[in-house]
């Protein structure tokens, strides 16, 4: 990727003490010193233009001396701006010589070939005739982007909307991925600007969790796990039916303490949280193993299961948490812990209802949950069932745990290897060899894969790449 020239910190000071005034920004001029989006950027030249049925091809150059060349194909899911309008564009309208900024996901798995082949998420292009500039990135609730480099003074011409173009409440730009849109901005240490326009990328969502509330009318036991039939308590009521096994966090709003899935009455209220990320049986009544389960009896105080920012606002502005010495904080495992330790957590909170109808509170209690994803989850579930320990190192079934993410999994006995497949991704992987080959790349394995009844088991590093971080 190109390398970026950036402003001294020297000439950018000297800048901030002669000229605190608005200026017009040059065209091209990029001034973010780190990138603090989950897109990685690429910026170049349009060198040649190929337009498909379904889609356009973009062969882009990096303007240096030793140019960098990436293949781009946009798609139907492609976002296109053109920088000074703001203004979405049709995929048919680049032309060769045209500057862009590309975009695409930083943790999407790509095949390891010259030149790279992209789907971006976004790409801004730049022409001659309206000049504009473009942020992409992670703002705070000063509004000033989390690399310090820009900070937003909205105004009431500011046109705040999300990706299909709807109107939205400025008060949904904290913590979310943004395009912004300028035209002058100060030469200052964060650089201050009047957007014209910001596009909301992807809203971060306030909790992990859906919560259904009722009451419950139904108790029935079966092999560990305790089934209830619950029902809202609305004019026309729904009922799902909550499943609670060994898994669930089960507690007790009034006494803030975990309780057994046995407590559950006929006739108590209680409110349930399940993974919205969780794949669900479309049936009615919806069968649901919640992770959190929470009793409520008359007396009870609040609960909020909610994700919070770095001043613990919980991210749907509902609930400021002030946090004293009298808090007791614990993990889901009741483990004491410290204030620091509630950061990029998913929080069970007990309070009492504020005061004055403020949303701030002294927690009575605060349970910080570890997230898993369910992909990963059941990951666990599967290696935990399955695998055996050689030389110190966890040794996982590769074909099950291949299979379970999608991969497309062949054999070749007279060769004792296992071939791997997905979308462009491939590993080739021999057993009795630490090396094992990564789409054009050569890794190596912590232990040496081994074939046990029947099935061949590698070293868990290979997670690192068939589970990628996001």
């Amino acid at each position: 990727m190109k390398k970026l020239h950036y402003l001294s910190f020297s000439f950018i000071a000297i800048c901030l003490l002669l000229t605190p005034t608005f200026v017009l920004a040059k065209e091209g001029e990029d001034t973010m010193v780190k990138e603090n989006s989950k897109l990685e950027r690429f910026t170049g030249i349009v060198k040649e233009v190929v337009n498909k049925e379904d889609n356009v091809i973009l062969t882009v150059e990096t303007e240096q001396k030793e140019p960098i060349v990436t293949v781009f194909t946009i798609t139907n899911e492609t976002l296109l701006y053109n920088s000074g309008t703001a203004k979405e564009i049709e995929k048919k309208e680049f032309v060769k010589g045209q500057r862009i900024e590309a975009y695409y996901d930083k943790t999407k798995a790509r095949t390891m070939i010259y030149p790279a082949q992209i789907s971006p998420e976004l790409i801004i292009a730049h022409d001659g005739k309206n000049v504009g500039f473009t942020k992409v990135g992670v703002f705070d609730e000063e509004l000033t982007s989390e690399d310090n480099q820009l900070k937003l003074n909205l105004s009431k011409e500011t046109l705040v909307v999300n990706k299909d173009g709807e109107s939205i409440d400025q008060k949904n730009l904290v913590g979310n991925e943004l395009i912004v849109f300028y035209k002058t901005s100060t030469r200052s240490i964060p650089a201050q600007t009047i957007p014209n326009k910001v596009v909301v990328l992807e809203e971060k969502d306030a909790s992990n969790f859906m919560k259904f509330s009722g009451t419950i009318k139904e108790v029935s036991k079966n092999n560990k796990e305790v089934t209830l039939t619950v029902e809202t308590n609305e004019k026309e009521p729904q009922i799902s039916i909550l499943v609670l096994n060994k898994d669930v966090i089960a507690l007790n709003s009034a006494s803030t303490k975990a309780i057994s899935i046995d407590s559950f009455k006929k006739g108590m209220k209680i409110d349930a949280y399940y993974d919205k990320n969780k794949p669900m049986i479309l049936i009615y009544p919806p069968r649901i193993s919640p992770e959190i389960i929470v009793a409520h009896e008359e007396k009870s105080g609040l609960v909020k299961v909610s994700k919070f920012d770095k001043q613990f606002v919980s991210l749907d502005k509902e609930l400021k948490l002030q946090i004293t010495n009298k808090t007791e904080l614990v993990d889901e495992k009741g483990k004491k812990i410290s204030k620091n330790d509630l950061t990029n957590k998913e929080l069970i909170v007990f309070y009492s209802s504020p005061k004055n109808n403020q949303k701030l509170t002294t927690p009575s209690k605060i349970i910080a949950l570890e997230y898993i994803e369910p992909v990963q989850k059941e990951l666990n579930k599967i290696i935990e069932n399955d695998h055996l320990i050689q030389n110190g190192v966890k040794m996982i079934p590769i074909r099950e745990v291949a299979q379970y993410l999608g991969y497309e999994v062949m054999s070749h006995p007279k060769r004792n290897s296992v071939y791997l497949k997905l979308g462009n991704s491939s590993l080739s992987i021999t057993r009795g060899e630490l090396k094992y080959g990564y789409n054009r790349s050569i890794r190596e394995f912590q232990e040496t894969p081994v074939l046990h009844n029947k099935k061949t088991y590698v070293s868990e590093d290979i997670l690192e790449i068939l589970v990628p971080e996001s």
